[in-house]
């Protein structure tokens, strides 16, 4: 041969490792006899002779790169064994455990176990109010399933049928959004309490419901969202009748795909309520609340009746007043300290002129008072039952308040238009929905958080949220009955806005409250 002999069946040992090899021999096939003779002669070929490239040294190149296809004049047999050795390889590439290092495989699997080993969120709610809430939930969910189904009719997507229903059809499909979201969120709270219970069989039971309930909820969620962006407008949506049974051949659309989750959803939702209303006594058991850390109040030191000595002395523990309760921090200084600061002050004092004393006074005085107050306003621990409400019903909270922004955009965009009051009217009972569910968050936030603080801020602005919406469904009819009035629209539109201030208020409210 050209190449030599002994050349080659070093060759033959080789293993290739990507198309290399492979496509040296195609190219030596492919060229002329000379061009095969210097390149014999050369000391190196491709693959050098003594150093052969490791058969796993480096991956096999991407498909497509430079190298792992024929090249321009490989005869059709060559190419074809270039691409059996490529493919062949490849696959036992994939196969190798090198491909991966070890460690690195080892901490990918065990990342992707702790992310399905994921501890839901607790919420410890106390017993009457998660079963009320709980009942309230389910009732909803309910009423909604039925609503949205009680559109659904022989042939109710043509023209005719369809353009009367269409507003009360989006919401229903939001109400059910809603509700069902809210649900499955309460789901998985009571889940994460299940895997803190003495039972260790709750958690495993309510597993698959409360998944069941997060997989309508999904389903739910991604149909509504297709529908939003196709507008819910009638030329979407409507089949004429002539087209049905085409249509019933081509795959169902997000508002099938909606009807037919809402048609399996009312069993989902019985299942999970019961089972969890079974054993709430065991998924509701709030731990104890911690008690509140204050400032300790020291004894007083047997020293005599003057406790600053002098006038300008700073006050001890047990001459503080009202709000003299110090921090442990000062407990050792004050009681070793008192008399020789004290008789400090004094000597400082006696030794200034007459026109510094006053001065001196009015320091020592403002750096007792400075420390009276560091103690006043310490801010207690949050009681960690109330951390988790918080946290929990936070997170609601801003989800619901991006309901409600849309709503009102929505609303806002029919009075710049100059709809009629059937749009009007419709799209204010979005701003209505999603505002009441804010005041519901704020009403199970008041009664299941103990920091009487906390308690008094939310519930103001809950109840200043709900006369808002009481204002508002009077200004709409108002303004409905009296169209197209300007000034009854107008006053409407400003209800309207005083709805959206108002559950920004809660909204901060309730994010401060979780950051203390």
């Amino acid at each position: 041969y050209d190449v030599p002999r002994s050349l080659l069946s070093q060759q033959q040992h080789l293993t290739p490792s990507s198309s290399n090899s492979s496509l040296l021999m195609s190219e030596s096939f492919s060229l002329s006899s000379s061009n095969r003779s210097s390149l014999a002669n050369m000391p190196d070929y491709d693959v050098p002779r003594r150093n052969p490239v490791s058969v796993r040294a480096t991956p096999p190149p991407p498909a497509g790169a430079p190298g792992t296809g024929p090249t321009p004049g490989t005869p059709l047999s060559a190419s074809f064994t270039t691409s059996h050795h490529s493919m062949s390889m490849s696959s036992f590439s994939s196969m190798s455990t090198y491909d991966v290092p070890p460690a690195q495989q080892q901490q990918l699997l065990a990342t992707s176990k702790a992310a399905h080993l994921v501890t839901p969120k607790e919420l410890p709610l106390e017993l009457s109010s998660a079963l009320e809430t709980l009942a309230r939930l389910q009732n909803e969910a309910t009423t909604a399933v039925t609503r949205l189904l009680s559109f659904v009719s022989p042939n109710w997507r043509v023209k005719e049928k369809l353009d009367p229903i269409l507003m009360d059809l989006k919401l229903a499909a939001v109400r059910l959004r809603t509700a069902l979201h809210d649900l499955a969120e309460f789901g998985d709270g009571a889940l994460g309490n299940a895997t803190k219970a003495e039972d260790k069989g709750l958690a495993h039971k309510l597993k698959p419901l409360v998944k069941a309930l997060r997989d309508a909820d999904k389903l739910v969620h991604e149909a509504s969202q297709s529908l939003d962006a196709q507008g819910w407008t009638l030329v979407t949506l409507q089949r004429p009748e002539a087209t049905q049974k085409l249509q019933q051949q081509l795959p169902p659309d997000s508002l099938d795909q909606l009807i037919a989750c809402a048609q399996t959803l009312t069993e989902d939702v019985r299942q999970t309520a019961s089972f969890i209303q079974g054993n709430a006594t065991l998924l509701f058991k709030r731990s104890p609340p911690t008690p509140p850390t204050s400032c300790p109040t020291t004894p007083q030191t047997p020293t005599g009746g003057s406790g600053g000595g002098g006038v300008g002395g700073p006050k001890t523990p047990g001459t503080t007043g009202a709000g003299g309760e110090w921090p442990e921090d000062y407990d050792y200084v004050s009681l070793e300290s008192k008399e020789a600061s004290a008789r400090t002050n004094a000597e400082i004092r006696d030794a200034l002129p007459q026109d510094l004393k006053k001065n001196f006074e009015n320091v020592v005085r403002n750096a007792a008072d400075a420390v009276d107050a560091a103690c006043a306003e310490k801010p207690e621990a949050l009681d960690p039952n109330d951390k988790s409400v918080l946290v929990y019903y936070a997170s609601q909270t801003v989800t619901h308040m991006g309901y409600l922004t849309q709503a009102i955009d929505a609303f806002l965009q029919t009075v710049e238009h100059n709809q009629p009051p059937k749009f009007f009217l419709a799209y204010g009972k979005f701003v209505v929905l999603s505002a009441h569910n804010l005041v519901n968050i704020g009403d199970i936030v008041h009664r299941n958080v103990s920091r009487e603080a906390i308690k008094t801020r939310v519930l103001a602005c809950a109840d200043a949220l709900s006369e808002a919406l009481k204002t508002c469904v009077g200004k709409t009819k108002k303004a409905a009955q009296n169209f197209p009035s300007v000034t009854a629209v107008q006053e409407m539109v400003d209800s309207v806005v005083d709805i959206s201030h108002l559950a920004s208020d809660l909204k901060i409210a309730m994010l401060e409250a979780v950051q203390q």
